[in-house]
């Protein structure tokens, strides 16, 4: 490693050659140099400074490069803030002697890198190093080998190599640690050196869609997997509540600048901003909020993108005169809370909505999440379902599948469907196979139909097929089971109680514990004390009988234990039947009018059995036609009238 001279720092007043004035920003403290940033007037005052040092033909040693290029360029580097407004930079500031400076060569600068040969590099020795080096390890002389030691081996120094750097143009982003490892190794090396810091670029301002589907399009909708439905278009009638954000504002970001390795500035270019006013129209209105500025909508509605100006708007509602087809629009998956078709929903289309109004006539099929799904023409050959509304068909529904299992649907005439809902009524159903708790049937031909509670004005057969009616009767058994086990138990447990108690009125009533319990009470109540004689008596006794009192305390606690246990039983007895009678409360069938072959059976609805509404249409056809073990006849006929309500067992 090279020696390090003495310092190279004088004063005006005795300057001498090879050393350096300090400028007023430059102060000396206990580790070396620090510079007073405050004292800088100007942002060339430290480049300047650097000049003038390697212009003397000096250099810093011990150089904090970190923080050297932050004061030199103006900018943030790791622990350049210290507890004083003091800043340190270098140990010191040292003679570069000539013969260190011709060490280092010469650099490669190009594409925004420069590049340095590290290679073993050597000095004239002096006189000293020469005597020293006359005798090897076994005491032989230079004069016995015939040779003389002119150079020794020296190696590079990072801070000297820093100064040479900068005298050749390098003045900004030398790989410390890479310089260091290359000197470490001492061999013959080529190593990048140096790198431009490229700017880093803005962005400009955009916005950003917060919800999907905002744009009508007409393209295949793709799905997850990277597969298309060719059945969907993208997106034809976005729909928005009132409150949704549709856009918002992602600010402009400044670039940050960079810099190349002769430390000029690699500017970024500006970027540039927007306004969502621009593009706010009717429905719409600009919101800051604390996360951003977006743009919301005022009303609910539908919303339409000017593809020109990108103004946003939104619109109350929305008619569509062109029908649901795969040429117009294709399977429709919407969001908004009314969906209002006058054209026709054709076959194999698929309509998802909140709540729909079909004027002319449904093929396809319409699904609804809650609203009111009502048709007021026919539905034929489709599918109309509603998880949690209701269904209402104003025309004809034939060979459909009507499905609402929270809701009603409510029919004028039904030929060959399947209806499953919790409330369903029918004015004229012919040949269909319905499923619901309360069911209600004007006119029935050849149906087969399940509920809990049904009502049919007129039954008849059609074309030799009979009216097949089934009351969904509970299956108690497992109820009944439970009561009668906490029936069992209750009644164990009042009888164990009664027995305690029986124990500890016998107990009670020997005549040491009835002494003993009759003289604590009246000590208790203060109407008796003790002489000194009387309570060696009085001790003695309650020796005695403590066996007996930790039985009677016992025998009391397991009394009260089961006492609160019968209680909780009680309870769940009481939870038991309540269950019980809720299940089989309004289990009924009235028939007014029979008037073709009509048969009425109870069917016993397990729980183990998979329920009706989820059986498959053809084993639903199956199983409301099907006599089993499951099934009892209560009425077989073709005249006449029937009426019947479930009684509960017990």
């Amino acid at each position: 490693m090279p020696e390090h001279p003495a310092s190279a720092i004088g004063n005006l007043a005795d300057l001498q050659e090879g050393q350096i004035a300090l400028s007023r920003f430059i102060v000396q403290g206990d580790r070396g140099l620090y510079v007073k940033p405050s004292r800088l007037e100007s942002p060339t005052d430290f480049v300047d400074f650097v000049d003038r040092v390697v212009a003397s033909g000096l250099y810093f040693r011990g150089l904090d490069y970190a923080k050297f290029v932050a004061l030199l360029y103006d900018e943030p580097a790791a622990d350049t803030c210290e507890t004083t407004d003091d800043v340190f930079v270098a140990a010191d500031i040292t003679r570069f002697r000539p013969e260190r400076q011709a060490l280092y060569k010469g650099l490669r600068i190009e594409g925004g890198e420069a590049t340095y040969l590290f290679q073993p590099v050597y000095l004239e020795a002096t006189a000293e190093q020469t005597d020293s080096s006359e005798n090897d390890e076994s005491g032989s002389s230079a004069a016995d080998t015939g040779r003389r030691p002119r150079e020794v081996r020296t190696r590079l120094d990072i801070d000297e190599f820093i100064a040479s750097a900068w005298e050749k143009g390098l003045r900004f982003g030398i790989d410390v640690a890479a310089v260091q490892e290359a000197i470490e190794l001492d061999k013959p090396l080529r190593r990048v050196v140096a790198r431009d810091r490229p700017f880093v670029p803005g962005t400009d301002a955009e916005i950003v869609e917060q919800s999907p589907g905002l744009r009508r399009n007409n393209a295949p909708r793709r799905l997850l997997g990277g597969r298309v439905d060719l059945c969907q278009f993208e997106t034809r009638y976005p729909q928005v509540a009132a409150g949704v954000r549709l856009v918002k504002k992602r600010p402009r970001t400044p670039g940050v600048d960079g810099r190349d390795i002769g430390g000029k500035i690699l500017p970024a270019p500006p970027s540039r901003d927007l306004d969502l006013g621009a593009i706010a129209g009717p429905g719409t209105q600009v919101s800051r909020d604390k996360d951003g500025e977006y743009l919301v909508t005022s009303v609910s509605g539908f919303l339409q993108i000017d593809t020109r100006s990108n103004q946003f708007s939104v619109a109350d509602r929305i008619i569509s005169h062109e029908g649901v087809s795969a040429r117009t629009t294709g399977d429709l998956l919407l969001t908004g809370e009314v969906y209002e078709q006058h054209g026709e929903i054709q076959e194999k289309r698929i309509v998802k909505c909140r709540s729909i109004i079909a004027y002319a006539d449904v093929f396809g099929n319409v699904v609804s999440a809650g609203g009111v799904v009502h048709l007021r023409s026919n539905l034929v050959g489709g599918s109309a379902s509603n998880d949690h509304g209701d269904i209402l068909v104003d025309g004809v529904a034939s060979g459909s599948t009507l499905i609402a299992p929270q809701g009603s649907i409510s029919l004028h005439r039904a030929e060959n469907c399947v209806i499953i809902g919790r409330q369903v009524a029918v004015e004229h159903a012919t040949n269909c196979d319905i499923v619901a708790d309360d069911l209600s049937i004007d006119v029935a031909e050849a149906c087969a139909a399940a509920g809990k509670t049904i009502r049919v004005r007129r039954s008849r057969a059609r074309r030799e097929l009979d009216n097949v009616l089934l009351v969904l009767v509970p299956d108690l058994s497992a109820l009944d089971t439970r009561i009668a086990a906490l029936e069992q138990k209750c009644a164990a447990l009042t009888s164990e109680a009664a027995g305690h108690r029986r124990k500890i009125e016998a107990l009670r009533g020997e005549k040491e514990i009835a002494s003993y319990l009759a003289l604590a009470g009246k000590l208790r109540r203060h109407e008796m004390t003790l002489k000194p004689e009387q309570q060696v008596a009085w001790r003695r006794l309650s020796a005695q009988v403590a066996p007996l009192l930790r039985t009677l305390s016992q025998l009391g606690e397991a009394a009260n234990e089961m006492d609160a246990e019968v209680k909780r039983l009680g309870a769940q007895i009481e939870e038991e039947q309540a269950a019980r009678d809720e299940s089989s409360r309004g289990v009924a069938c009235t028939v007014d009018a029979v008037e073709g072959e009509t048969q009425v059976r109870t069917l016993l609805v397990r729980l183990a059995d998979t329920p009706l509404n989820a059986l498959s249409t053809k084993d639903l056809k199956a199983r409301l036609r099907r006599r089993d073990g499951a099934t009892k006849a209560l009425f077989a006929g073709s005249t006449g009238a029937f009426s019947w309500t479930y009684w509960t067992p017990g």
